[in-house]
């Protein structure tokens, strides 16, 4: 039997209530289920801040925060904003009663809260035991909480030096697959330690200690993929329908299509979740009230088709297509082939490089595309600049604000015509700076960044500021140069779709009886769904949907060509 945790090593719950709001019933419930792996403390509003503080001092972590604020205004906002600053993975509610949120007064507070960061949700307090729908909401806060600060089982080692590029990659891959990992400097006694007991030298490159003791010496991602159980393989028969990229749109075509009974085939270079994987923070998705980070969007979703049965081919990166009577053939980097009856493009976009002159020799160290969680939480006490004035920006500069001493929003034009009044509210709140008509042209720094310069696009005037790091989060292009000539597409690399493909190409592009589908490129059996596609609106949601309603063209298709 597992021993239980010495109370000075447990985590502590943190319950700000006054006692005739049956303080006493919220103490037992979390006592009974979660008394033997944390310390449950229970106080007046007024003495939450200085515990806060205590915790601090004694060197011990607040997973969870639950405070009440309705008739005790002043003291709540002011204990959620400490822990905040104090213990920025911990998670905060706000705790209420049964119908409370009739009130306008605890209303009120409540969207203000949520407004300004302050809490990530509402919390009913327990009625007669066991009360399922509250320890529902406090699990998810406690997994959510060990989740970000690493409590999971961490028997991966990443052993590389920050300033390599690399190390970086690795590092963003095993996060974005939720596989849980430590990191240890070369020169670290952790380090030298995992590298006598393998007999191994570090030799410049990045190293990775798996949970058996082997140690992978610089590996490719497929490689690093399948140390971890995660299937590379190519099917050696054709596929029903071959989905290219496994963002939101893919993951959905790929739900619906092995569900249906399709042989369905996921190609994936990367990570699964694309550009939305990287997301911290989905707060605008049906159905997730409290948000979703794009990480455990993508993970569920994955699962989801996996179970249905489809097939995934992890870090297998598709580098050309050609159509012919068999089918689509689609090349696969390293001179391998899958053959598909159809095709769905989902490759979605990814960031768009800057001219970023003396810094481009800091891209991937500390010039990032993008912020993945495990960046972000190696930013604590640090100055950070995030370019972009759209939502990923926003959410990204957020992200950070958690752990980074200074953030700066850099954006060229108006924030208010591109980020959605939520997320500028909330950087308001977390204290984001703003530098509005501004962009980067250049920094440095002897061996690490240290500096970058911002040009004011009004004035032309150059100043140079401190900065460790850079997260760039504006424009995009599509994954296409590869795609068969036959497939439209725009200047910018965006395929034509549906009624497009006919007022672009004409009958040149599309000498077929029927007109393409809505979804349906110039190629038929081949369809473009989500970022990818000329039109797309940029939204999770509506990706998701496109991917979801391309199979029954897909089942029309293969119908027509058996």
């Amino acid at each position: 039997m597992d021993a239980v945790p010495h109370p000075a090593d447990r985590p502590i719950i943190l319950v700000a209530s006054a006692p005739e709001h049956a303080s006493d019933t919220v103490r037992a419930a979390l006592e009974r289920r979660y008394g033997d792996d944390y310390e449950i403390l229970v106080v007046d509003p007024p003495s939450a801040a200085p515990m806060l503080q205590q915790a601090v001092e004694a060197n011990k972590q607040v997973a969870l925060v639950l405070a009440e604020t309705p008739d005790t205004v002043a003291a709540g906002p002011s204990t959620f904003a400490e822990a905040r600053r104090l213990f920025p993975d911990g998670k905060r509610g706000l705790l209420i009663g049964w119908g409370e949120w009739a009130a306008p007064e605890t209303a009120e507070v409540l969207f203000g809260l949520m407004a300004s960061g302050e809490i990530d949700y509402y919390v009913l307090r327990p009625g007669r035991s066991p009360d399922e729908s509250f320890h529902r909401v406090v699990t998810e806060f406690l997994r959510e909480w060990q989740v970000a600060v690493g409590k999971r089982s961490r028997d991966i080692t990443v052993i590389g030096d920050v300033a390599q590029v690399r190390t970086h990659e690795i590092r963003r891959l095993l996060e974005r697959g939720s596989v849980p990992f430590a990191t240890a400097e070369p020169d670290s006694e952790a380090a030298q330690d995992a590298l006598r007991r393998a007999s191994v030298e570090y030799a410049g490159v990045p190293l990775v200690r798996l949970p058996d003791g082997e140690i992978l010496r610089n590996p490719s991602n497929p490689e690093l993929l399948r140390a971890f159980g995660l299937n590379t393989e190519l099917p050696r028969d054709a596929v029903d329908l071959a989905v290219v990229g496994a963002g939101p749109a893919g993951l959905a075509a790929a739900v619906y299509a092995a569900s249906e009974g399709l042989r369905t085939l996921v190609l994936e270079r990367d990570a699964i979740g694309g550009q939305a994987g990287s997301s911290s923070l989905i707060r605008n998705y049906l159905g997730f009230a409290r948000g979703v980070s794009g990480a455990e969007l993508s993970q569920r979703a994955y699962q989801q088709a996996w179970v249905f049965g489809a097939v995934f081919a992890h870090g297998r990166e598709v580098v050309g297509m050609s159509v012919d009577d068999a089918g689509f053939r689609l090349q696969i980097a390293g001179e391998e082939q899958v053959m598909a009856r159809s095709v769905i493009l989902a490759s979605g976009v990814a960031y768009r490089r800057l001219p970023l002159g003396e810094l481009s020799a800091f891209v991937g160290s500390a010039v990032f595309y993008g912020a993945s969680a495990v960046e972000a939480r190696a930013q604590k006490g640090r100055v950070v600049h995030v370019v972009g004035g759209g939502n990923s920006a926003g959410q990204a500069a957020l992200h950070l604000a958690r752990y980074a001493r200074s953030v700066t929003l850099v954006v060229r034009g108006n924030l208010a015509a591109s980020m959605s009044k939520y997320l500028i509210d909330q950087l308001d709140a977390a204290g984001v700076r703003i530098a509005m008509g501004m962009k980067v042209v250049g920094g440095g720094g002897d061996g690490r960044l240290e500096s970058i310069v911002l040009h004011d696009l009004e004035t032309g005037a150059d100043t140079t500021v401190p900065s460790d790091a850079v997260f760039i989060t504006i424009g995009a292009r599509p994954h296409t140069d590869w795609l068969a000539a036959e497939v439209l597409r725009d200047q910018w690399g965006y395929v034509l779709t549906g009624a497009d493909v006919l007022t672009e190409g004409g009958r040149r592009a599309w000498p077929h009886e029927r007109p393409p589908g809505a979804l349906e490129t110039a190629v038929p059996g081949c369809f473009a769904v989500g970022d990818v596609r000329r039109g797309s609106v940029k939204r999770v949601a509506s990706a998701v949907g496109e991917g979801s309603v391309v199979v029954s063209s897909v089942h029309v298709f293969l119908g027509a060509h058996p």
